[in-house]
């Protein structure tokens, strides 16, 4: 008989994943470096630091620890744990666009065959239509499942320190189902740190990068709490 699976202990503290990073006495000089990174990022020398210190400040916020933000002093290793996160994350990018690729094939060969059939033009205007709708759902849908999905897998690789366990899917898709209502409102946080952040950029014009790189470590310490309140489940 199968067991069930392990429910989470609290829920999450919708109002202290804004403010953590403020209770920790350098948070401005961390956040400013972050937000050198993170503009890094744009020529991709960032990107595996930033990945490498979210990952850092999930486990630590999972550890209980009262204040998680680590410091910038182990650059190597932080890029080191930042590379497996973004070596998975290009992984499921990859898929995602042959998944793409393979719908928009699947539409569009069968329009160029019946295109190139004497008076079917009227024909392949009204299937042609169908078929890019139907293109754009199945695109829709796999976009919106993988936005659900690749938190927890990177979740699961930070934690498990591995880079194969963040493909490991039944394991994953288990975490999410036992962690559902923290796991959504995790992801609700980010979303809107990430619109607050944007708010901040049309404002003061200024910390663009700073404002970014902190709704990233908003989504860390949101699901770093889940992970916290029900470890088992990863």
């Amino acid at each position: 008989m199968a067991t069930a699976a392990p429910g989470p202990s609290g829920t999450v503290d919708f109002g202290r994943c804004f403010t953590f990073v403020t209770e920790d006495p350098e948070w401005v000089t961390k956040i400013l470096l972050g937000g050198l990174f993170t503009l890094l990022s744009a020529v991709l020398v960032g990107i595996p630091f930033i990945m490498g210190y979210w990952a850092r400040t999930l486990k630590n916020v999972a550890a209980g620890q009262p204040r998680p933000l680590p410091a910038w002093d182990d650059l190597g290793g932080i890029f080191s744990d930042g590379l497996r996160l973004v070596g998975g994350y290009l992984v499921y990018t990859l898929g995602l666009m042959l998944v793409m690729a393979l719908v928009g094939g699947v539409v569009m060969i069968p329009l160029f065959a019946l295109g190139s059939t004497d008076g079917a033009d009227g024909i392949m205007a009204i299937f042609g239509g169908l078929g890019i709708l139907l293109f754009y759902a199945v695109i829709f849908i796999v976009s919106l499942a993988a936005i659900v999905y690749l938190p927890a897998a990177l979740v699961r690789s930070v934690m498990r320190d591995s880079f194969a366990e963040g493909f490991a899917w039944q394991p994953i898709v288990a975490f999410i189902q036992a962690n559902l209502g923290n796991y959504a409102l995790s992801l609700v946080i980010y979303l809107l740190a990430s619109f607050l952040s944007q708010i901040g950029m049309i404002l003061c014009c200024v910390g663009i990068f700073p404002l970014a790189f902190w709704a990233y470590l908003v989504l860390a310490y949101g699901l770093g709490e889940t992970v916290r309140m029900n470890p088992s489940s990863v």
